[in-house]
């Protein structure tokens, strides 16, 4: 990564107010605004009749984009830069408006980072415990599906999958990663393991790869015994074990393990903490304080040091998922 500026004022204040960046794109997002923009330009008016939104907030929500960057102006049209569109157009294999959407949703959570921090506690809001449909949860998994899209192909081949395998996916919600590796290996098998809420994600994607069969187990990874029939040849945790603390990681792969045939391999993505290293691993150890009662973001020695603890062998650090990218991947076998 580029060494970044010495510290000064400027920076200082400008990391302080950074939100307001952020949260002027959740609110192009939340307000429709940029999908509209996706389909074609359009003045402030036509967007004000189309979306239902006031002239004075938008005029200044427009401004704001224009001093971004995201928009600019012809005439009296507004146009999103087309550089960015692929990353906002809806429906599209780059869009990120459903990660966008889930850290909008995540504000208020952090808004009372301080109190957590003082408490050792994730932040508290009624609307999490309230029944019926949950917008955030859409968001949630539609984002997890989307960040994985970008992540996974080509991944087969590292991990060196190969016809004839079973491979089990814990904890794989929307089934992206499964569902490509299927793709990218023809004859591999490959179960996906999660809470039962996650299956109507599941079932939206596999509709998206045509002759590719992947099965869907519901069950919790944290309780169950059993984890979708087995045995695998190799395991993929992506994503998971930084929701959980240190001895509960342990468990969690102890029991991916014991669902593996004797020499079978154990993957697991993280964002992986190193200093210095790419700063959205260790910020998103502070989303775990805020939102989990024990997760947190974890380095390459402690990732390591579970799988050891967890019986597995020859465990190792194999690099980003990515080049450049907060992701990384760490491996170990079950012993013969």
């Amino acid at each position: 990564m580029p060494p970044q500026a010495p510290w000064s004022p400027e920076r200082v204040r400008a990391l302080s107010s950074a939100y307001w960046e952020a949260c002027a794109l959740h609110a192009a997002v939340q307000t429709g605004l940029m999908a509209a923009l996706t389909q074609a330009p359009a003045s402030a008016r036509e967007l004000c009749a189309r979306l239902e939104l006031d002239p004075r907030g938008l005029d200044i929500l427009l401004r704001a984009l224009l001093v971004l960057g995201l928009l600019s102006l012809e005439g009296e049209r507004y146009v999103l830069d087309p550089r960015a569109a692929p990353c906002l157009t809806p429906g599209t294999p780059t869009d990120m408006s459903n990660a966008i959407l889930h850290m909008a949703d995540m504000v208020q959570d952090w808004a009372q980072l301080a109190q957590c921090v003082r408490q050792g506690r994730p932040a508290q809001r009624q609307d999490h415990h309230n029944p019926g449909p949950n917008p955030e949860r859409q968001h949630f998994y539609r984002a997890m599906r989307d960040i994985a899209r970008q992540q996974a192909k080509g991944l087969a081949a590292r991990l060196g999958l190969q016809p004839g395998q079973h491979l089990l996916d814990m904890g794989g919600g929307p089934g992206v990663y499964a569902l490509t590796f299927s793709q990218e290996v023809p004859g591999l098998k490959a179960t996906v393991y999660d809470l039962p809420g996650a299956e109507p994600y599941f079932r939206e994607e596999a509709a998206n790869y045509p002759g590719v069969e992947v099965a869907f187990f519901a069950g919790d990874y944290l309780e169950d015994a059993a984890l979708g029939g087995g045995p695998y040849q190799v395991a993929w945790l992506s994503q998971i074990l930084h929701s959980e603390g240190p001895d509960q990681c342990v468990a969690m792969l102890r029991k991916a393990a014991g669902a593996l045939v004797p020499g079978g391999e154990l993957w697991v993505q993280e964002f992986v903490v190193t200093v210095p290293g790419h700063p959205f691993s260790g910020l998103f150890g502070l989303n775990m304080l805020v939102n989990t009662q024990r997760g947190q973001s974890y380095t390459r020695e402690e990732l390591l040091d579970m799988l050891g603890q967890a019986g597995l062998e020859g465990a190792e650090y194999v690099g980003s998922t990515k080049e450049g990218g907060p992701a990384g991947l760490v491996r170990g076998r079950r012993p013969h």
